[in-house]
């Protein structure tokens, strides 16, 4: 787990993806103007836009107010943000890689599997309105859900859940097979819906966003996860 920081305050969550990048929600820099890079990718390049070198990212931290020995703080040199339709995330890239502990790992992505209906999932990130006073790390739990007629083939549902602005850019992760997989990137903006009178929370699926993230990883990542 991550926390994307804007001169050392706490903005949204991330995850470790690759030997030196870290994914999140795009909604985390709105304000900004990105240079273009192409019809699909928009990018924050260190040098040409101030906004990276505003940003560093806080890896094995727990809680954000109180002491945590396990911490690693690094710069961000380059920000890419997707602009594809329904897969608003970003890739925050790395000044130098972390070592990996009991405390930093990073998290296999979903490029593809199917979960089923009622397999159980974790939602994870801070909010300053929970994790008591030393905003200690949440995670709530939930399940997959029917997207019912929410473009099911483009969307990931869950029961619903109620995120506060600190948690996006958070994960949204379900185990199989012995791994945990990212099935999504976490948004306070997250629309929610009915389904056959149960209300569902919708997520863009993240293998939707597997060529952004290639792009901005240059295609190292972290960990075999299976096929």
């Amino acid at each position: 787990m991550a926390s994307l920081q804007r001169n050392g305050s706490h903005v949204c969550g991330g995850t470790l993806v690759a030997v030196d990048a870290v994914l999140s929600q795009a909604n985390c820099f709105q304000g900004k103007t990105p240079g273009e890079y192409n019809t699909d990718l928009l990018s924050f390049i260190s040098g040409h836009s101030p906004a990276a070198s505003e940003w560093t990212v806080v890896l094995g931290r727990l809680k954000q107010k109180g002491s945590n020995p396990f911490e690693v703080t690094l710069s961000v040199t380059n920000i890419t943000l997707s602009n594809l339709t329904g897969s608003n995330v970003a890739v925050l890239h790395l000044e130098s890689r972390p070592t990996l502990s009991d405390y930093i790992q990073p998290l296999c992505l979903d490029t593809g599997r199917s979960f089923s209906e009622g397999s159980t999932c974790w939602a994870s990130g801070w909010s300053s309105g929970r994790g008591g006073e030393e905003q200690v790390l949440q995670e709530v739990q939930t399940s997959v859900s029917d997207c019912g007629n929410a473009s099911g083939t483009d969307s990931f549902c869950t029961g619903s859940l109620n995120l506060e602005k600190g948690a996006s850019g958070g994960p949204l992760m379900c185990k199989q097979d012995g791994s945990w997989f990212q099935a999504a990137v976490l948004s306070a903006e997250s629309s929610t819906r009915k389904t056959r009178a149960v209300t569902v929370t919708v997520f863009p699926k993240l293998d939707k966003a597997m060529v952004l993230i290639d792009y901005a990883a240059d295609g190292v990542h972290l960990i075999p996860c299976g096929s």
